[in-house]
């Protein structure tokens, strides 16, 4: 048997091969093709890399000046996270605005191991009635932005007293209508400082606290505010007997100073009392759920 040393010089010894001609052109052409589908495809591979970067690029620039810069990207997802909507929550702008002029008026009979709060509290307050109301509309599908700033810091913060609320929950309205032009019911939701006799219903086996619309005879909208707080009113009242108080003008007389409430900047807006100092949260959020109800009734048939 050969070795591999004997192999080679063989080799050697044969006759040089000489390839037809016509092999080594097609070699050559068949060569040639592939180098030029190999450069076809990198060149596709960069050029698609580069296409990719320049779109995100421009997504990234379209949708930070859409919204305005970090700010309102922020507010326009904790619009959505905040309330926690439901997957019936329907696409689209926010339709209804829920806010608090007086966000830290609260309810005593909420404390820890029967302790009594005070009628201001920085967490148990009135912000988590307009939380759940929220809430029970996304899940009806109807969007809603229910606002995050605190009003009474933003007092402190600038050295205002607790008459000027009012004024700082102007601005947060104002901005609210500035990036959502579809707006076109707001709630300002309080609650009364009057005892429970007055604020609760007792209905079956279940108890509502009561609510009261007041309406501002200042608001040049005072029409258009007076005839929407009405219409809920008899709404409320058909669903559950004696829940609301009715309504209330406000008239300049009784009035320290012209308060419009902020319900000169739409038509529909509506200060709403739900309940008083001494309701439960429990009382609070059944009556939610009948606004909610409410409020559902309204859009529908708008």
């Amino acid at each position: 048997m050969q070795n591999d040393k004997e192999i080679v010089e063989l080799i050697k010894e044969a006759y040089p091969l000489e390839p037809r001609k016509s092999f080594v052109t097609e070699t050559q052409q068949t060569l040639m093709k592939s180098a030029r589908r190999m450069n076809r495809r990198k060149r596709i591979k960069h050029l698609s890399l580069a296409a990719l970067g320049f779109a995100l690029c421009v997504t990234a620039s379209s949708w930070f000046l859409f919204f305005d810069g970090g700010a309102k990207l922020n507010r326009s997802f904790s619009t959505f996270f905040d309330n926690e909507p439901s997957a019936g929550i329907s696409a689209g702008e926010p339709y209804v605005y829920i806010y608090h002029t007086h966000n830290q008026e609260s309810f005593t009979p909420e404390g820890s191991s029967g302790e009594v709060i005070e009628e201001k509290h920085e967490a148990k307050n009135i912000s988590v009635v307009g939380n759940r109301l929220s809430n029970l509309l996304n899940e009806k599908g109807i969007n809603t932005i229910h606002e995050q700033k605190n009003v009474s810091q933003t007092l402190e913060e600038r050295g205002w007293t607790f008459a000027d609320s009012y004024k700082i929950s102007r601005e947060y309205f104002t901005e609210t209508l500035e990036d959502h032009k579809n707006i076109e019911l707001a709630l300002d939701i309080h609650r009364d400082s009057r005892k429970k006799d007055e604020t609760t219903l007792k209905s079956g086996n279940k108890q509502y606290a009561r609510i009261v619309f007041i309406v501002s005879s200042s608001s040049s909208r005072l029409e258009e505010n007076l005839e929407l707080a009405k219409l809920f009113n008899e709404k409320l009242e058909r669903k559950v007997p004696g829940i609301s108080r009715g309504v209330l003008v406000k008239s300049k007389e009784n009035l320290q100073e012209q308060n419009t409430y902020n319900q000169d900047l739409i038509d529909q807006v509506l200060l709403v009392n739900v309940g008083g100092v001494e309701n439960t949260l429990e009382e609070e959020y059944r009556t939610a759920k009948v606004l909610a109800e409410v409020i559902k009734e309204y859009i529908e048939n708008k």
